[in-house]
């Protein structure tokens, strides 16, 4: 019965929307809007979902990119030496998206150009090294860097689904982990026509700590010593209440 209501409004909401969106962007070929324009990271957090509605005004393919800030990043490599795994090669990128996910309507080498020269699609990442580093090398560190955040959850396996809810509007869901960096996030929407980019839209996500999580985040950064001095008065407390425990066992 849930499921059934659910998708009664979003048919209703996919009828409804496209005059909204037009009346508020009547000159562009695509409108988006997020359904919410904030993460709100709390205590006991376990994920979000991120919703995304749109509607094209022509026809054409649509892809979706999500991304978050950039930091510099160093991916390092270990090999055994002497019997024990140690730090042998390092190589250092500038401007990797802490969080990256999108999503294509269309199947990617139809338009694959056009999705290489706007950053869509993790084989479109331009990771910039620091140094000489050969091109084998880069390349080698940057797929090792991609597998690793896959497997924190923070890069995707393949591209999300965008689900056409009539023939012009639709919808699309990406998942945000608990692990997921704070921070301003963008989500651009594009619109492909022959294989030519149309139009691109930029909508801001904010991913932001809140409640007691964010009061116990700026206590440890903002007085990391007093913060240092309770958690180890708690570590001694908790094993001395343990420890008490045991003998009365």
């Amino acid at each position: 019965m849930i499921k059934r209501l659910a998708l009664i409004g979003y048919v209703i909401l996919g009828f409804m929307l496209p005059v909204s969106f037009a009346e508020a962007q009547s000159s562009r070929p695509i409108a988006v809007d997020l359904a919410s324009s904030s993460v709100d990271i709390t205590t006991g957090f376990t994920g979000s979902r991120i919703v995304i509605f749109g509607i094209r005004e022509e026809p054409g393919d649509v892809a979706v990119v999500v991304t978050g800030p950039t930091r510099r990043t160093v991916v390092r490599r270990k090999d055994q030496i002497l019997g024990m795994w140690m730090n042998k090669e390092s190589v250092e990128f500038l401007d990797v998206p802490v969080y990256y996910d999108y999503a294509v309507s269309v199947r990617e080498p139809l338009i694959a150009e056009e999705l290489r020269e706007n950053n869509i699609g993790l084989n479109a990442l331009d990771f910039r090294a620091v140094g000489d580093e050969d091109d084998a090398t880069v390349f080698g560190f940057k797929e090792a860097l991609i597998r690793n955040r896959q497997g924190r959850g923070l890069y995707p396996p393949e591209p999300e689904n965008i689900i056409f809810l009539n023939d012009n509007f639709f919808r699309v869901d990406f998942y945000m982990p608990s692990n997921v960096p704070t921070g301003e996030y963008s989500v651009r929407t594009f619109l492909f026509q022959d294989g030519k980019l149309r139009d691109v839209q930029t909508n801001s996500l904010r991913v932001a700590q809140t409640g007691f999580s964010a009061r116990l985040y700026l206590f440890a950064h903002k007085q990391s010593l007093a913060y240092g001095l309770v958690a180890v008065f708690m570590a001694v407390a908790f094993g001395w209440s343990a420890n008490t425990l045991l003998r009365r066992d």
